[in-house]
């Protein structure tokens, strides 16, 4: 298995700046809009978030840390008695308490992250605060577990669109997926697939799959349903965040 800058066609000690061009060079052949393969697409991707959450890491402590130790700082103990907004929506359930910040329309992509977006796109695009208030950790997948419901009936899913930029996302939002400790809390920003313009939002639904009691495998699942009526909709259609 080639290793993440073999992937990139990169010396292992390339600096980030390389690892960037290397990586939008090879998506001009390889990404899907393009015509290219998805399971290329993906391999380079990956590679891609590796090879920069390394060298943050480094960057952050001083040393090289694990993967999963750089993504856990995304995490959060939430403040108690911080007020909460008025606008966002709550659904509590037995592992979570999950909040939709805001659901957005017409984000343009490339102004939302921090570098440069292949695929110029606008989308919709949902910002969830999830705290683990249950006893085990749980495993946030913000994209791959949030689906969107269109009033065609349709349902569509989170978007890869910004894998790379995952972490470079206003303040504390975050595109990756963690491991959420019980107590901690994570910001996460889920970009829609393509939905026609004719067609609106009208549910948000995300699933989160908890561990079973001996920690193999996978036990009970829950849903987190947000039912956006007009009124509700039209509050949520507003970024959680302040631009610079």
């Amino acid at each position: 298995m080639e290793r993440p800058h073999e992937v990139l066609g990169l010396s292992p000690d390339a600096d980030e700046q390389a690892v960037r061009e290397a990586y939008r060079s090879l998506l001009t052949d390889h990404h899907p809009d393009q015509g290219g393969s998805r399971e290329r697409f993906l391999e380079i991707t990956d590679a891609y978030e590796r090879l920069l959450g390394e060298r943050r890491a480094t960057d952050r402590d001083g040393g090289a840390i694990a993967e999963g130790a750089a993504r856990y700082r995304v995490t959060y103990a939430p403040d108690p008695d911080a007020e909460r907004d008025r606008h966002e929506l709550t659904v509590s359930g037995e592992y979570l308490s999950l909040s939709l910040a805001g659901l957005v329309d017409g984000v343009d992509i490339a102004s939302l992250v921090d570098g440069p977006v292949t695929a110029a796109a606008t989308r919709t695009v949902a910002f969830l605060r999830a705290h683990n208030t249950g006893s085990r950790p749980l495993e946030w997948r913000g994209r791959a577990n949030t689906s969107f419901i269109g009033s065609d009936g349709f349902l569509y899913e989170g978007s890869s669109i910004v894998a790379p930029h995952a972490t470079d996302l206003p303040g504390r939002w975050t595109g990756v997926d963690v491991t959420l400790e019980p107590g901690r809390a994570v910001d996460g920003v889920v970009i829609a697939g393509e939905i026609p313009d004719d067609v609106a939002v009208e549910q948000v639904v995300y699933t989160q799959r908890a561990p079973d009691a001996d920690g193999d495998g996978t036990g009970d699942t829950e849903r987190y349903l947000f039912e956006l009526r007009p009124l509700v909709r039209e509050r949520l259609n507003r970024l959680p965040f302040e631009r610079d």
